[in-house]
């Protein structure tokens, strides 16, 4: 195949920088023979094919003519990494999510601009109170903990994990799932918020347990309403961990006001049934209710290390039976898979753009990744 009579060396490495990537690891993604392609194309010494460019392209999420054109791509701005894990976040996965989301936004703000910037991010920035912020966005997203202890049956916490994201896409932000080939696990990241003008952008793991998702999700609204942009795979609260950074701590306690308000623990001592029933109430996980619980002196110190081992041993089965079945899973619909990571206002945003004509069915079906007819 011939080769390209020019590609532009900036855009490259851009492009390449943007999702994480060493040269070595991109030549890899086009060719199997050892040999650093991408460092001799970024220095000038040699010129790819157009099957390379294409592949490449593909590599960084990108339209192919982008890496040939003279026009200067932009660097992804850089978002604190809030992770606690040990050296996973040196990994590509996650840059690759954060520049595809970038991307997103880049198309949905040149969009929105008539409408108006969002409302919502950074108005309880000055806020120094979990409780107030919590207050706050109860308010603002017009969430009950009412409605969500009435919601019941087997998909309950699933349904409850719906009826957040939508009063959060009710008032213009974007929430979405992991790409599931980008197969980011729990521990590298638990979810991610995104600051824009007009298209804020939270994504949570979908590999997660349903109630840790719903925990992360008011986590994240909590960086939103503080405008304080993260990466983040921490649920605790409490402040034990000395490599956890202090924003994540505060965002965490507010999704703990939130979902478990004080008020609601009135009695004098709870033990491992209470738990077990708060935690099918509330819809959050055994483990959070009782640091909850501790965390308000209302349960017994002689019989408080015994219910912790108790709860984590259950969770540690309940993980592994997860996981057993996530082998069994084929990994599903693909157009589905990607319908859940984009979320349904993205969906919807470009569809609506689709179907009013203002933009063509090779750009909708690009942005969404499927078939633009398939998103209803």
């Amino acid at each position: 195949m011939p080769k390209v009579d020019f590609v532009n060396k900036e855009n490259l490495i851009i492009a390449r920088e943007n999702v994480g990537m060493t040269t070595q690891i991109a030549s890899r993604k086009i060719t199997s023979s050892g040999k650093d392609l991408v460092l001799a194309w970024e220095n000038g010494d040699a010129l790819p094919t157009w099957r390379q460019v294409e592949k490449l392209a593909h590599a960084y999420s990108i339209p192919d003519l982008v890496l040939l054109s003279k026009n200067l791509i932009k660097k992804n701005k850089i978002i604190p990494d809030y992770r606690v894990v040990d050296g996973l976040w040196d990994s590509d996965r996650v840059k690759k999510l954060v520049n595809l989301i970038i991307n997103r936004q880049e198309w949905l703000s040149r969009q929105l601009k008539e409408d108006g910037k969002n409302e919502l991010q950074g108005i309880g920035s000055k806020i120094k109170s979990p409780k107030e912020l919590a207050i706050l966005i109860k308010e603002k997203l017009n969430i009950d903990i009412d409605e969500i202890k009435n919601i019941l049956g087997y998909n309950a916490r699933k349904n409850v994990l719906k009826y957040l994201i939508k009063k959060a896409e009710d008032r213009g932000i974007f929430v979405g799932k992991t790409v599931s080939y980008h197969n980011i696990e729990v521990d590298e990241m638990r979810g991610l918020y995104i600051s824009n003008d007009y298209c804020p952008y939270i994504v949570l793991n979908r590999k997660d347990a349903v109630s840790a998702q719903i925990f992360s999700l008011i986590h994240e609204l909590s960086h939103l309403f503080r405008r304080t942009e993260a990466i983040s795979n921490s649920l605790e609260f409490r402040k034990i961990d000395t490599d956890l950074n202090d924003e994540e701590i505060f965002c965490n306690k507010v999704a703990v006001e939130l979902l478990l308000p004080e008020e609601d623990f009135n009695g004098f001592s709870y033990n491992k049934d209470d738990i077990d029933n708060f935690s099918e109430i509330y819809k959050v996980s055994a483990i959070a209710i009782f640091y909850r619980l501790k965390d308000l002196n209302k349960i017994e110190i002689n019989k408080s290390k015994e219910i912790e081992e108790k709860i984590k041993e259950e969770l540690k089965e309940n993980l592994k039976n997860k996981a057993s079945r996530a082998k069994k899973n084929t990994g599903g619909n693909y157009t589905n898979n990607m319908k859940d990571s984009n979320g349904g206002l993205f969906n919807r945003t470009v569809s609506k753009y689709y179907n009013e004509n203002r933009i063509g069915h090779t750009e909708a079906s690009n942005l969404l990744k499927f078939s633009v007819e398939s998103v209803w």
